[in-house]
């Protein structure tokens, strides 16, 4: 039974993730045309007011905001495809229609109901796509979703009586899906308003928390990391009200990255440091220059012997750390052969957050937002108007980096930590036979089949950031942990009920695709 759960979470988190890797390009485009609109930045350099300019900067915000200002129904839409079965565009396509249909049945209904008056929305209430209704933010679209894709995996294959055999197979869905969409959005008519009522009263209460609510949200989401279930932390407070409920230029906006993006879009108005919390200020710290520092420490820990080949690994590890946020590949280095060291980097990741909080550095650090090192560009020192605070990254950053490298550098000396580098069995045989396994993806991905038990044994193919995620008919055949690492360049292995999930960093979404190519599946 918990087996089964966690799974179930495993794969909800990864359906989940699907339109977060979406907001990269939209942050990117919303920061840096923000940026370009930035009256201080057209003082110093007056190109930027003429007209060309004008018109460049807002399109690419307005580009940029297609995904910050719908990303409920990417949700409903991504969630449906992401459980289906097969037959996805018909999920896909049903996913949205059912979100539509909710809203439009809630809105309504209230507005019939004198609940919402059209020309005066209170908190909670908006327009979406046209349809005024009560805003339910991703619980929405999720809720949307699940319920589109059971009815799909149950229903796409039905055969109706003759006279409603216009309906069969996968036409069944879509229709179906007005009917229950409907009769969802007369019951959250009803029930999401006291929910509304207690995310604000519990977003009030995690604010009032301050810097100690920012250590605690910051220890987790990492602590959860190893687990794939860290994503139910940052997710919420991505979308919800949980992360805070702002009137920006007239609109209600609830979800910190929604608020985070539309004060970037308002011209004069400040960040504020309890939304700048919660879309992950402190990740820049550490990110950037804390495991920057774990890695130069990792590398001089390392045998002689094998220096050269541990700064290509940790070179590699750092590169996506601190320019895209994916601080995955370094950490699953330490995370299996060193916990203690995880913990430690847990404990300090959680302390940047209280750092960043108090001195009130107001720059996002996911790759939502471009990741550390292009938000920082984007969002902090092209945005310095607003309040971002960026040069304290500098002095906190070198504070981090010495912190990180004489933590780390002493626990892997007096607890002979095996460290990248420092196996004792670590050859040049294995590394050579690494090196060639990744240098050609063809030849790889045969390899990794056959080390998790052939094809037979692989019963569906996955990937989220950086982990290739495989669902196996028996876990029993696949090979010992040392051989993923040190013949197949995988970063780590980590094992999750009926599969494993084998981390390559971002080139796990490459490698999926190759795969199911080389399977022969969808």
């Amino acid at each position: 039974m918990g087996s089964k759960l966690y799974n179930g979470f495993q794969k909800l988190g990864k359906v989940l993730m699907a339109p977060v890797l979406l907001l990269p390009i939209s942050g990117i485009l919303v920061g840096l045309g923000s940026a370009l609109s930035n009256a201080n930045l057209m003082e110093l350099a007056p190109f930027l007011a003429s007209e060309p300019m004008v018109i460049f900067s807002t399109l690419i915000k307005a580009a940029g905001n297609v995904v910050n200002n719908h990303i409920s129904v990417l949700f409903a839409i991504c969630v449906a495809y992401g459980y289906a079965r097969a037959e996805k565009a018909t999920a896909a396509l049903s996913g949205f229609l059912g979100y539509m249909t909710m809203n439009t049945i809630m809105g309504q209904l209230l507005i019939l109901l004198g609940v919402i008056d059209p020309e005066n929305l209170l908190t909670g209430q908006s327009s979406i796509l046209g349809v005024v209704t009560l805003d339910t933010g991703v619980f929405g679209g999720i809720a949307v979703g699940l319920i589109v894709s059971w009815l799909h995996n149950r229903y796409y294959k039905i055969q109706l009586p003759p006279v409603l055999g216009i309906f069969n197979g996968t036409r069944f869905i879509p229709a179906i899906t007005i009917i229950v969409a409907s009769l969802l959005g007369c019951v959250l008519s009803v029930l999401w308003p006291p929910v509304q009522n207690a995310l604000s009263m519990m977003s009030t209460f995690i604010d009032s928390t301050g810097v100690f609510g920012a250590f605690i949200y910051g220890l987790s989401e990492r602590l959860l990391l190893p687990f794939g279930l860290h994503h139910f932390i940052y997710l919420p407070f991505f979308f919800t009200s949980l992360g805070g409920t702002m009137t920006v230029d007239g609109q209600t906006v609830e979800g910190a990255v929604n608020i985070y993006n539309a004060i970037l879009n308002t011209p004069g108005m400040m960040y504020d440091i309890d939304v700048s919390k919660y879309v992950m200020n402190g990740k820049v710290l550490f990110a950037m220059f804390g495991l920057t520092g774990a890695a130069l420490a990792i590398w001089r820990s390392s045998l002689p012997k094998n220096r050269k080949k541990t700064a290509s690994l940790m070179i590699a590890a750092v590169i996506p750390a601190a320019f895209m946020g994916i601080t995955e590949p370094l950490e699953y280095s330490f995370l299996f052969v060193a916990p203690v060291l995880f913990v430690v980097h847990a404990f300090l990741c959680g302390l940047a957050y209280v750092l960043t909080y108090l001195v009130q550095f107001n720059v996002p650090g996911p790759s939502a937002f471009g990741g550390p090192f292009l938000s920082w560009i984007f969002n902090g020192i092209m945005n310095a108007d607003k309040g971002s605070n960026w040069f304290w990254l500098i002095p906190l950053g070198v504070a981090y980096f010495g912190l990180y490298y004489a933590l780390f550098r002493a626990f892997i000396k007096k607890f002979d930590f095996k460290t990248p580098g420092r196996e004792d069995d670590a050859g040049d045989d294995a590394a050579d036979s690494a090196s060639a396994g990744t240098s050609q993806t063809n030849e790889l991905i045969p390899q990794i089949v056959e080390a998790v038990g052939g094809k037979d044994n692989i019963k569906s193919v996955d990937a989220c950031f950086t982990r290739l995620r495989l669902k196996l008919n028996d876990v029993g055949l696949v090979k010992e942990d040392p051989y993923f690492k040190e013949s197949l360049g995988a970063s780590a292995i980590v094992h999750v009920g009926d599969g494993v999930q084998i981390v390559y960093g971002n080139k796990a979404s490459v490698y999926k695709s190759e795969m199911r190519e080389y399977l022969g599946m969808e």
